[in-house]
């Protein structure tokens, strides 16, 4: 516990320190960012060396300081012993600023930065700095001495140990090379650090409520219009309140973000952007009703485009509060997909805290080893201005534009924002204003006990992005690595299903899930309207519960227009959407017919039936019917040839079960 406390004043101290990198807080100098040094100037980073000094804001001579290198990107510290010997590294920092803790010895400062073609280059050495301790009984000691300016090549100046700081870490070596093996899905996933000396942290999770909705008579409302949702939050955070063995509030989980965290394999469309699938059974939780999932499969990018992306990563306090593999977990996400860039990439970094701060400019999507270095010396200190961080991201997606391209900002936070705009409804105007510049804006979430789940869904959802949660490094990898294409590249814009039950043959139904998804049916040919955008590839899933119907209907929709009272159609389905490549708004067209019924389920239909009813059991839904945990698990367990993915659900529902009892 004193450790964490000194650790927090330490960063909180060395916070007030002159940064390297830009600090923005009104407008960005677009003339003047962190970058990589192109090959005319390496020469002359080379000949330059900074001027070492110490920083005269303190009272006892414990920090050093030194001048800005053109080009630099981060800093080394270098000490020796007092008596001489070798120069040994102490220190990597992005600041211009060190803590010399109780390290008397003779202290060098160098600037480093890399190639566009991912060299590391280095500058001269700057002066030397004598750091030792005072002798308190010394006549000719006089306070100013603290405060004079230093030189020569050779001073000797100091303080009095400050034993409280012994216990400081060395800084952490580089990361070691991703390996895929490291990630393996069926490795367990990381055990959350435990809190020193019994402290713990207050649970302050938010997350948005949203009505369920009721059945419906289509006699009354024949249309059903939502929009598609292709987040996978949801069931990677229930995933980690279960896993943990704590409560799994019921605005936590929606349904829909756990229908679409698997793979149903449908078959990909030919010609369109998308096709639909569809499957009729009976409900297992409602007898007398029956069960119909919707699948709309998206097309896969033969050739990627460009991608320009800016990772906008918190570093505030909370990213490393109790769970402190939380920021660690960012490095590794951001590390994990910058090795699948290419060349025709380009990558940007800003962080926030207290301030936004660019850290790294345009950087070829190849430029592995300067994203690793850099994101190695990320530290999480201080409160959390999300606004001027976006902004700033903004800013630099804007300026590193690729026409054509995919240009997207992925921002990697808890969503606990606290200065500036925070609130969910600033954030979502905000968010809707930035948009309209042809950015994407993708959430991924990470940590525990003060997430701020609501906020985060509304920056994705409102920015034209997805929101994922990560909980492990095989979350990153299965978002970042193996989904990539559908993380990243948007293929369709604005889409929207919407289902006509024909009153004739179904009595009621119910959409399960997608509660905060659903639009007034007049919006479905709206153009104006904002809807879900899908990746290439991507699939969405929803689920409709139908009560079946013989009887007659007065509305005058299609089923009164074009086939009266027949009740051979049960219902149709329509997609419509912008698409991706060319700004068309397209539809796409299918009916379910009542002979489509099967009492036969699919694996696929399986699989849905036992995520929604497990979604049904935690939400303690109104409308769950005779659903259980124990349903589900039977209905997981009877899928033919699991993936790692339906295996970790058997085992997560088995899991609940047992925390139940």
């Amino acid at each position: 516990m004193k450790k964490r406390i000194l650790s927090g004043i330490l960063a909180a101290v060395l916070a007030a320190g002159t940064l390297p990198a830009i600090s923005v807080s009104a407008k960005i100098d677009l003339d003047d960012l962190p970058t990589p040094v192109s090959s005319n100037e390496v020469k002359s980073f080379e000949k330059s060396k900074p001027k070492l000094k110490f920083d005269k804001s303190y009272y006892y001579n414990t920090h050093l300081e030194w001048s800005e290198v053109d080009g630099a990107l981060y800093y080394e510290v270098y000490r020796r012993n007092l008596n001489g010997g070798n120069y040994t590294k102490v220190g990597e920092t992005l600041d211009r600023s060190f803590y010399c803790s109780s390290d008397y010895g003779q202290y060098k400062v160098r600037a480093v930065t890399f190639t566009y073609d991912d060299k590391k280059k280095y500058s001269d050495y700057s002066n030397a700095i004598e750091y030792r301790a005072i002798s308190y009984d010394d006549d000719d000691y006089e306070e100013d001495d603290y405060n004079s300016e230093y030189e020569a090549d050779e001073v000797a100046c100091g303080a009095p140990p400050m034993d409280d700081y012994d216990d400081l870490p060395e800084p952490e070596p580089d990361e070691a090379e991703y390996e895929e093996a490291d990630y393996d899905i069926g490795a367990s996933a990381p055990a959350e650090a435990e809190a020193d000396d019994g402290y713990s942290v207050p649970n302050t999770e938010e997350y948005s409520h949203s009505e369920e909705s009721g059945y419906k008579n289509p006699a009354i409302t024949p249309l059903s219009t939502f929009s598609a949702d292709v987040d996978t939050a949801s069931y990677a955070n229930v995933r980690r309140l279960i896993n943990d063995g704590d409560n799994v509030p019921a605005d936590a989980v929606r349904i829909e973000e756990m229908l679409n965290y698997f793979d149903y394999d449908y078959p990909k469309p030919a010609k369109t952007t998308f096709n639909i699938n569809t499957e009729l059974t009976d409900c297992p939780w409602n007898s007398g009703s029956q069960l119909l999932k919707v699948g709309i499969q998206g097309k896969d990018l033969v050739e990627t485009p460009a991608s320009n992306l800016v990772f906008l990563i918190d570093t505030s306090g909370s990213m490393d509060w109790v769970a402190e593999e939380k920021i660690e977990l960012v490095k590794k996400s951001v590390n994990m997909l910058a090795k699948n860039m290419t060349d025709k990439d380009r990558i940007s970094i800003v962080t926030y805290s207290g301030e936004e701060r660019i850290i790294l400019a345009g950087a070829r999507g190849t430029q592995v080893k300067t994203v690793s270095k850099l994101t190695s010396l990320l530290e999480a200190d201080g409160s959390t201005n999300g606004e001027g961080g976006i902004n700033a991201a903004y800013s630099l997606a804007e300026k590193y534009f690729i026409e054509g391209g995919n240009n997207r900002i992925i921002m990697m936070t808890d969503g606990d924002l606290n200065v500036g705009i925070s609130s969910e409804t600033e954030l979502t105007k905000l968010i809707e204003e930035k948009r309209k510049n042809g950015v994407y804006f993708t959430v991924l979430g990470f940590g525990k006990d003060n997430i701020k789940d609501n906020k985060m869904e509304a920056l994705a959802d409102n920015g034209n992005g997805s929101y994922h949660y990560i909980d492990t490094a095989r979350e990153a990898y299965k978002v970042l690595s193996d989904e990539r294409n559908s993380t990243l590249f948007t293929i369709a814009g604005d889409v929207k299903i919407q289902v006509e039950f024909n009153p004739a043959a179904v009595k009621g139904y119910r959409l399960i899930g997608y509660d905060n998804r659903r639009m007034a049916n007049e919006d479905f040919t709206d153009n104006t309207k904002d809807a879900g955008e899908v990746g290439a590839g991507q699939s969405v899933t929803a689920l409709y519960e139908i009560i079946p119907a013989d009887g007659k209907s007065k509305e005058s929709l299609k089923y009164q227009e074009t086939t009266g009272n027949d009740t051979s159609e049960l219902l149709t389905i329509k997609v419509r959407y912008k698409n991706a490549e060319n700004g068309k708004i397209q539809q796409v067209t299918k009916t379910v017919n009542k002979e489509d019924h099967s009492k036969t389920m699919s694996g696929g239909m399986k699989l849905a039936c036992a995520a929604a009813e497990f979604g049904l059991v935690l939400k303690d839904s109104d409308y769950k019917g005779s659903a259980s945990a124990q349903s589900a698990l039977k209905l997981a367990q009877s899928v033919e040839n699991p993936d790692a993915y339906v295996k970790e659900l058997i085992s997560l529902i088995q899991k609940y079960i047992k925390n139940e009892k």
